[in-house]
């Protein structure tokens, strides 16, 4: 079996890599969305953790027919949020991949990345240049930003945060760079 996309993030650079991070997978098998994101990254971890908890909240309840419904309905729960619930930046360092996915294909946008790679068993491969529009909003965009529709997509897309994000060089895996361990299920 197959197994669905993924959206996953590196971790941040200091002490703390996966402050305020959060993934999340919605919808079923044959329409979905996985999410990974990273808010109030620099706040304490219980401030972090309280605005990623309230970023997923928010994004829960997203849904749509197809991937592209899905996308859309996350943007403007996104936009619906109180920015006050995402740290003491309101949003502004907001980093979010969202890899949506149907019978048809998969679809990726996000917001605050510096880089999107696709990842498989050789390693990755980098899915966009750093000029790419997919990479020029910060933050909460006021207006849904673009997305890559790729003829065949990524099984795993990985995004690096603008604010900045551990080289997986340094670790003995992409997935453990974006704090997966071995055991963790997609």
């Amino acid at each position: 079996m197959e197994d669905l996309p993924r959206a996953l993030l590196l971790g941040g650079p200091g002490w703390h890599p996966f402050n305020g991070h959060l993934r999340l997978a919605l919808g079923a098998r044959e329409v979905g969305l996985h999410l990974a994101g990273s808010v109030a990254q620099g706040a304490d971890p219980a401030t972090a953790y309280a605005a990623a908890q309230a970023l997923g909240a928010g994004l829960r309840g997203a849904s749509g027919r197809d991937r592209f419904g899905l996308l859309r309905s996350a943007w403007e729960r996104l936009a619906a949020l109180d920015p006050a619930s995402l740290g003491p930046a309101a949003g502004r360092d907001l980093a979010l991949l969202l890899v949506a996915f149907d019978q048809g294909g998969t679809a990726i946008a996000g917001t605050g990345l510096a880089a999107l790679y696709a990842l498989d068993a050789a390693g990755a491969v980098e899915l966009v240049p750093a000029a790419h529009p997919l990479l020029a909003t910060e933050g909460i965009p006021e207006q849904p930003p673009g997305l890559l529709a790729p003829e065949r997509g990524p099984g795993t897309v990985v995004g690096a945060a603008r604010a900045g994000a551990l080289d997986p060089a340094g670790c003995p895996s992409w997935t453990l760079a974006c704090g997966v361990h071995p055991e963790d299920r997609p």
